[in-house]
């Protein structure tokens, strides 16, 4: 993202400042300070770019006649005769875009409010970041205009120098406000400017916080301090900012990594959802197979390679079923016709047959004045002809046809297989086929175990069955024993028992 930066502070005579010494720094010229009798030259400073003032009437004005109008409006020892905004433009744009823009934001802030603008465009240090390319815009604290003859005429106070409540009256909450809209001025028509060069970087002025950045802000050094860096000598504010700037990179180390790993458990996420998709697309095309019979497709499929995986992707699309279809079609449309046209010539056949067994048997006269029934078979046999002859064109037309179509079916079928899109398809196809194998095989070692099951528990049943049938034979056998001991002991005892009696 390019830099963005637009800050604003006031030139004060409290701080023993001078608008004049100001505008003289920072547009390396030659200006003279009326009030104080001060020169200050600049004229040999290096690295300004480009300078320019915008009044709000567009005439713009001589340098030294307005600072130094703006210091004799001022009577107050802590008076502000100055305010200054400074911006940093983007290095992605070339010095002319640059000072377009430049102009731009410092004739918004002349029309705006109605003061007078000086800018000045400075190049970045030698030694430097070279990206640091940025304008120091100067405005006068009072609105300006023209007397009758021309000269620069001080008024009020321009709304940002106006206190709170001053600001209230006229509708604005707080000078803070008034600061924020022209941040928010600057990064429009910076964003504007970037976009109309075909540059794909955007400045942002919203807070690091805000925009979910986890990076510490290094802070301002100033001119002085940063001199002293320059040459080499370190200071408390640029240890503090390497200290920063080091615990930064150590966190942007880490929120890479977390990046990498959350692009890649997307990634992951876009793959098992894909390979889901790729899944569902090959159970639908095959919804009546048994278990059996996917599991040998998808490892058939699976065995074939790339090769096979893509020619498998493009024949379940709807494309591949409906061209087909409709090759399908064109062929039984000539098995029909074939058909047609093998009964057309049989018939015609029968029929001359039947006229030359008849020619055969009769005189010429007779001949001449055929009967009824050879002129229908006269006729028949003619209109069997036609019906061949039609046949033939259709049964013809339509071959060329076939061969056409199939012809530009291999040509889109290739293409298709051979399609970049499929690239990344087949192997999630793949991914989903080794999951539907393994889905399978799983399933049929559950149904062999069922059916292995049930064979035991059949066996069991058969064999408690078989037991209980021996159990009740070898009841019977046992009662059968005991009722044939029995019989002899009653036998002999009634014999005795005569013997007795006798």
């Amino acid at each position: 993202m390019a830099l963005y930066r637009a800050e604003t502070k006031p030139i004060s005579r409290k701080d023993g400042r001078s608008a004049v010494a100001a505008a003289a720094y920072r547009s390396g010229a030659s200006l003279v300070d009326d009030r104080t009798g001060n020169a200050h030259d600049y004229t040999r400073r290096r690295g300004v770019v480009a300078t320019g003032i915008i009044t709000p009437d567009g005439q713009g004005c001589e340098r030294n006649a307005l600072w130094n109008g703006a210091e004799a409006a001022e009577k107050r020892k802590d008076g502000r005769t100055a305010r200054e905004w400074v911006i940093a433009l983007p290095a992605e744009l070339t010095d002319q875009q640059r000072l377009d823009l430049t102009a731009q934001f410092s004739r918004s802030l002349a029309e705006r409010f109605g003061v007078a603008v000086d800018f000045a465009i400075h190049r970045p240090g030698r030694e430097g970041d070279q990206r640091n390319h940025h304008a120091h815009v100067l405005t006068t604290t009072r609105q300006i205009s023209r007397d009758a003859s021309g000269a620069l005429v001080f008024g009020d106070k321009a709304q940002p120098e106006l206190s709170d409540a001053q600001l209230r009256k006229q509708g604005i909450e707080k000078g803070a406000v008034l600061v924020e809209e022209v941040r928010a001025l600057w990064e429009t028509q910076a964003n504007a400017a970037l976009e109309a060069a075909g540059e794909a970087e955007r400045i942002d002025r919203r807070s690091l916080k805000a925009r979910g950045i986890d990076r510490t802000p290094t802070v301002h050094l100033g001119p002085s301090v940063t001199a002293l860096e320059r040459r080499g000598r370190r200071t408390e504010g640029g240890n503090l900012n390497r200290a920063i700037e080091q615990d930064n990179a150590q966190k942007a180390a880490l929120t890479a990594e977390i990046i990498d790993l959350q692009a890649e458990r997307k990634q992951r996420q876009r793959e098992k959802a894909a390979v889901i998709a790729e899944r569902n697309l090959y159970l639908t095309a095959r919804e009546p197979y048994r278990l059996d019979g996917l599991r040998k497709h998808a490892a058939e499929e699976l065995a074939g390679g790339e090769a096979r995986v893509r020619r498998g992707i493009v024949k379940d699309t709807p494309e591949y079923a409906q061209k087909t279809k409709e090759i399908r079609d064109m062929e039984a449309r000539i098995t029909e016709e074939e058909r047609d046209l093998s009964y057309a010539e049989n018939w015609r056949d029968e029929c001359e047959t039947t006229i030359v067994e008849w020619s055969a048997g009769v005189g010429f006269f007779a001949r001449l004045r055929p009967p009824p029934e050879i002129r229908e078979k006269k006729e028949q046999a003619e209109q069997a002809r036609t019906n061949i002859r039609q046949t033939s064109g259709i049964l013809s037309g339509l071959k060329a046809t076939l061969e056409l179509a199939k012809k530009l079916f291999k040509e889109w079928f290739l293409a298709e297989v051979n399609s970049p899109k499929l690239d990344d398809r087949w192997r999630y196809r793949s991914l989903a086929l080794d999951g539907i194998k393994r889905e399978c095989d799983d399933k049929l070692a559950e149904e062999r175990a069922a059916r292995a099951k049930a064979r035991q528990m059949e066996d069991l049943r058969l064999h408690r069955e078989a037991e209980a049938i021996r159990k009740v034979r070898l009841e019977q056998e046992a009662q059968q024993q005991k009722s044939q001991v029995g019989e002899p002991e009653k036998k002999g005892s009634f014999a005795g028992g005569g013997e007795i009696l006798r």
